[in-house]
């Protein structure tokens, strides 16, 4: 009897360590949510967001509605690279890679979204590892840097875009000549 007694026991103290585990993963991972926002709105202040808002490529003609014209600048200006004490930062709209090395192992990528930490063998780092501390110390040191290369980058659009008319310009000839090229090598196989 006692022995069925003590396997229960050791059924139900199994049970509740895996509650225990469920909510602090819960909590942790909060944690890291609340740190990857705060990390994004200490990159994208109200001043950077409004510069990216004021940029407009409606002159351009290249984008017919707003979502996709501010789709467009994301994919002009990102990702922004800095390097500072031989480590490269590259930002992207959503996470940050941090490259320590060549090697892949010293490659690290940080999601805003949610806080993850995930190594480029694609090991996830938590809030209690040392490496998840490491990297999201490096990130916070540049900070300042990556605002700062992110209005240059805006900064260096909007000087551009008198040229970058003129390409679009040449480049929708191209495209025109492209598709007429195409329509005559499709008669020609049929």
């Amino acid at each position: 009897m006692s022995e069925k007694k003590s396997t229960m026991n050791k059924h139900i103290e199994n049970i509740f360590n895996s509650i225990d585990n469920i909510v602090l993963t819960e909590k942790e991972q909060k944690l890291r949510v609340k740190l990857g926002t705060k990390i994004y709105n200490a990159i994208f202040t109200d001043d950077v967001t409004t510069r990216i808002n004021i940029a407009d490529f409606s002159d351009l003609d290249l984008v017919n509605d707003k979502n996709n014209e501010l789709a467009f600048l994301f994919s002009t200006i990102f990702p922004v690279f800095i390097k500072q004490d031989g480590v490269v930062f590259r930002l992207y709209k959503h996470k940050i890679e941090v490259d320590l090395s060549d090697s892949m192992a010293d490659r690290y990528l940080f999601m805003f979204s949610d806080g993850r930490m995930t190594s480029g063998l694609f090991e996830c780092f938590r809030l209690y590892d040392d490496e998840y501390i490491y990297g999201v110390k490096r990130i916070i040191k540049v900070i300042p840097l990556l605002k700062q290369a992110v209005i240059d980058a805006l900064d260096s659009l909007s000087q551009n875009n008198k040229s970058l008319n003129t390409n679009i310009t040449d480049l929708r000839n191209k495209v025109e000549i492209a598709k007429n090229n195409y329509k005559e090598l499709l008669n020609e196989l049929n």
